[in-house]
């Protein structure tokens, strides 16, 4: 499982945002975002960019706290509705990831434990992990986007 490496220009990401403690991800807690997510569904459609969804694992002031927005695209100067959440996922260096919808932990698995003390970059902590979803996840793999840099 290679991944394709890729820069990418910040984006703006409009949705529902909550706070992860490492060792607490569970796909029931993913899928509660994502149902809160879904009862904004429309108003974030009407503003986003394009029909693809993202959820982002934000770095906190603690090691062991992620925030973590799901939602979708917008221009950078869309005003944020009471209830939502607009942030920016800034640019950098992104090892990419394919896998089918059900396989998310096991390839975040293979990413931190198999893939990433051999490759020939380092995690960059200072910029969030994202997935990106295709409009129709049951036909298209999802892309998880890990942030690299230069090994130093």
């Amino acid at each position: 499982m290679d991944p394709v490496m890729t820069e990418r220009e910040p984006f703006a990401v409009l949705g529902v945002q909550t706070q992860i403690k490492r060792g607490s991800e569970t796909p029931e807690l993913y899928a509660g975002v994502w149902k809160q997510f879904e009862s904004h569904r429309h108003e974030i459609e009407l503003l986003s960019i394009e029909k693809r969804y993202f959820g982002v694992n934000f770095p906190t002031r603690q090691e062991d706290v992620t925030d973590y927005l799901a939602g979708m695209m917008v221009p950078d100067d869309t005003p944020v509705p009471e209830g939502l959440v607009k942030r920016t996922v800034s640019d950098g260096q992104f090892a990419v990831f394919k896998c089918p919808v059900e396989a998310i932990g096991e390839t975040y698995r293979h990413i931190f434990t198999v893939w990433l003390p051999e490759a020939p970059v380092q995690f960059d902590p200072g910029v969030p992990v994202f997935e990106e979803y295709p409009e129709e996840t049951s036909e298209n793999p999802i892309r998880i986007h890990i942030p690299v840099r230069k090994k130093t």
